[in-house]
């Protein structure tokens, strides 16, 4: 069993109920054996387990973890077969030995978005080479306080630059926890029908630490409790697979 495994089952009733009252249907999507693929980091992590069920019947791999780059990914084997749906999620995260600047630190600013751009450029190239369609998914902006919006919005211009090209598609999940106006925002009022609905009519939607989605300051893994951010990146990635 999975490390979210738990969590996926805790909260799949619960996304099927809102799923039904919303009026959300998966019938245009693709065939059942078409596996999803979720490659990223510690916002994959949290997505992960409300991902799952958005996508079934399809079968669901994870290949995430925490600080992971897309170099991390490199040469290994993320079971991807012809006809799965690889999504591509990653925030920005330098501390990989991969990501080194050769000085004995790690690489910064522009020089992410260049080593991302080459590793992401490879690990597109071995899903379409196996027959899979690849989503780039766009990230959410950090609260002030964190450092890294300029690398975030630096990427998300490169994720849809990169999904110009044949099978390669692009979603701005990271709109789906964020003010209208495209800035940092804690919380979002309730979406109908959602699982859990704080009194106050909002749900906090992204961690203390302005950057992860779980409510309140846990460290940044699967959520022990029910995460209205981690539910709406995934339903906006859900919502971009399942499109005709």
């Amino acid at each position: 069993m999975n490390r979210w495994s738990a969590t996926a089952t805790r909260y799949a009733a619960a996304v099927g109920m809102l799923l039904a009252a919303a009026g959300c249907s998966s019938s245009a999507a693709p065939p059942a054996t078409a596996t999803v693929v979720l490659v990223g980091d510690s916002l994959g992590v949290q997505a992960a387990p409300y991902l799952e069920p958005l996508v079934a019947p399809r079968p669901f791999v994870a290949q995430v973890f925490g600080g992971s780059a897309p170099c991390d990914w490199l040469g290994k084997d993320l079971q991807i077969s012809s006809g799965s749906e690889v999504v591509i999620t990653f925030d920005g995260n330098s501390s990989s030995r991969c990501m080194g600047d050769g000085a004995g630190g790690f690489l910064q600013g522009q020089a992410i978005v260049d080593k991302y751009r080459s590793d992401l450029t490879t690990l597109i190239s071995q899903a379409r080479n196996a027959g899979a369609h690849v989503l780039l998914v766009g990230q959410p902006v950090h609260a002030a306080s964190v450092p890294g919006n300029d690398v975030v919005l630096l990427l998300d211009a490169l994720y849809k630059s990169m999904a110009s090209s044949g099978g390669v598609a692009y979603v701005d999940a990271g709109k789906a926890v964020e003010n209208d106006d495209g800035t940092f925002a804690k919380s979002l009022p309730c979406l109908p029908g959602e699982a859990q609905c704080d009194p106050s009519g909002f749900n906090v939607v992204r961690n203390d630490d302005g950057l992860h989605f779980c409510p309140g300051s846990p460290p940044p893994g699967p959520c022990a409790a029910y995460s209205s951010g981690a539910f709406r990146f995934a339903k906006a990635i859900a919502d971009a697979i399942n499109a005709p």
